[in-house]
């Protein structure tokens, strides 16, 4: 199997590639609960505000609920997923993976998702939020037990956190008054990217931190053997 090394040690590819297949089955279960959802006359097509950012938030939760659920019930089991760093890789791959089915189909759906600019603006959107999920469930293997309730509730930040900001991304698209929405798009725009570069500069800052406290590790153990 191919190898992808990092400064921490040779991780296996598989993980990486798995949760990028797992993620684009999981698009199917979503499809079907907003399609049920729409059967049951709750979509984006209501006039009234309340309404579009209820509907927003669900649509939201549901996406990232799936991409948590790949996470949880293989990403995370895998000895490679041990820190923020390693999280938002595998995140970001699962993120990519679920909007890559998730875009086909809108595109063989033209009549409901015909602008190629959303098409390509979810792309970008998904890495981000992907971003932010990926590195609270990274930290939440990070020197944790995973059964601890401070594991689990690192886990539920990073979900809750994603679907707001995916949440803001669909209340945007379903308004279609960008103009008067401009000062509150470029707000979330910018909490958005000082939140991702946050969250890059910390889990880069960990995983140097591992790298010394591993290497030490293995120093001491060496010397030990003498």
């Amino acid at each position: 199997m191919v190898k992808f090394r990092t400064k921490l040690n040779s991780r296996d590819s598989t993980i990486l590639v798995v949760s990028f297949i797992i993620s684009m089955i999981t698009v199917i279960p979503a499809l079907v609960i907003k399609y049920t959802a729409s059967e049951l006359g709750y979509d984006g097509a209501t006039n009234s505000l309340f309404g579009r950012i209820g509907y927003s938030a669900f649509t939201a939760f549901i996406e990232e609920l799936n991409k948590y659920i790949v996470i949880i019930a293989y990403a995370y089991r895998r000895k490679e997923f041990d820190e923020p760093l390693a999280g938002i890789m595998v995140t970001v791959l699962i993120g990519l993976g679920f909007v890559t089915i998730d875009n086909a189909w809108h595109i063989l759906d033209a009549d409901k998702y015909s602008d190629t600019w959303r098409i390509l603006a979810s792309i970008p959107m998904s890495m981000a939020v992907a971003v932010i999920m990926g590195f609270y469930a990274g930290m939440s293997k990070y020197g944790l037990d995973s059964d601890d309730l401070s594991s689990f509730g690192l886990r539920i930040r990073g979900l809750v956190t994603a679907t707001i900001f995916h949440g803001f991304y669909n209340f945007f698209l379903f308004m279609e008054e960008y103009r008067s929405l401009t000062v509150l798009i470029v707000i979330v725009l910018l909490v958005v990217v000082f939140q991702i570069g946050l969250c890059l500069f910390r889990a880069r800052r960990l995983h140097t931190r591992l790298i010394y406290s591993r290497l030490k590790r293995t120093k001491n153990s060496s010397e030990s053997t003498f």
